[in-house]
């Protein structure tokens, strides 16, 4: 369990690193730095002609100001001297899955052409209209990875009943068929082009026992208790507001003993994760990272007694007691 969760913590560093590296490249590649060289003001910057797209001229430069690269005073806004170093061990290397790196370049090309417009056609990003891209993300090795690990701490075997909110194309098989046919796992979605590409999945897998649900998490009601509940890489797409709402909701879904799962890279302990978020903005949904601190804020505002059990960086395993 521990090396799972390491190997997610390494993989979740080095992505941010990439991340850096090529918010890094956008500002030489489209000389924003040369411009920034000296003290202008922030419009100057905002009307370069290079970059059609505003917004998302103005997202990269408050990610260089919040990384540290540039900072900002009032209305304006030059450049720092900054290095950027970065260091792999030989354990990190170990770690690496490596798939990941062609969805980060796949992502910098999209960056190039949202510049031009946000509604480009080569930008990939959409849960409905792009979804194969999506199952494609969410198989790789990394995702793997970390349903692996869901399915250790939560000890998923044949009979258990586990709620998976946010579930995606992939979940539905890997963690569905641990609970065998006795069991029952029902994955949640706001995304129908997901759920689809899901139900073809198990249907052809003879998953019976899996129940797939076009949900909103924010507004729904379970009518029954589980043993586990998920939530992996999903709280991201809500509104900070929601945050209260989705936890109480789960905890009061939860069988006593259950145990709800969190997997995020919490943003207190990633701190270039701005660079990142960058990229992910790609998808509308996307808001921010949440920070472990809001999460458990949140469970201290419900109603439930709870024992909370952190894994690295990156993980939450609350007990409903």
């Amino acid at each position: 369990m521990e090396s799972l969760a390491k190997k997610i913590d390494k993989n979740i560093s080095a992505m941010i690193q990439v991340a850096v590296l090529n918010i890094l490249k956008l500002g030489m590649e489209y000389r924003i730095f040369n411009k920034l060289i000296s003290k202008k003001h922030y419009l100057d910057i905002l009307n370069m002609n290079s970059i059609k797209n505003k917004p998302l001229l103005k997202d990269l430069l408050d990610t260089y100001v919040e990384i540290g690269i540039v900072e900002r005073t009032l209305n304006e806004i030059r450049m720092r001297d900054f290095s950027y170093t970065i260091t792999f061990s030989r354990e990190s290397i170990s770690y690496i899955q490596p798939d990941w790196i062609s969805v980060f370049e796949e992502m910098y090309k999209m960056i190039t052409y949202s510049f031009i417009s946000p509604e480009h056609p080569k930008i990939l990003m959409d849960f409905d209209k792009d979804a194969d891209f999506w199952d494609m993300r969410l198989s790789l090795e990394f995702n793997s990875t970390y349903r692996r690990l869901i399915a250790s701490i939560g000890k998923l075997r044949d009979e258990m009943t586990v709620l998976d909110l946010g579930c995606g194309s992939v979940s539905p098989v890997e963690i569905g068929k641990l609970v065998g046919s006795n069991g029952k796992y029902v994955g949640v979605d706001f995304s129908p082009g997901m759920l689809s590409i899901a139900k073809s999945k198990i249907k052809e897998l003879g998953l019976d026992w899996v129940i797939l649900r076009e949900l909103d998490i924010r507004t729904m009601i379970p009518r029954s208790k589980y043993d586990i509940i998920i939530m992996s890489f999903v709280l991201e797409y809500l509104p900070t507001l929601s945050l209260l709402k989705v936890i109480d909701t789960a905890m009061a879904a939860l069988n006593e003993g259950g145990k709800l799962i969190i997997i995020e890279p919490f943003r207190e302990n990633y701190p270039q994760i701005a660079a990142w978020e960058f990229f992910e903005k790609l998808t509308k949904e996307f808001t921010k990272f949440p920070s472990k601190s809001a999460i458990i804020n949140s469970l201290e505002q419900t109603n439930y007694n709870f024992r909370l059990h952190e894994i690295g960086k990156s993980v939450l395993v609350v007990e409903k007691l």
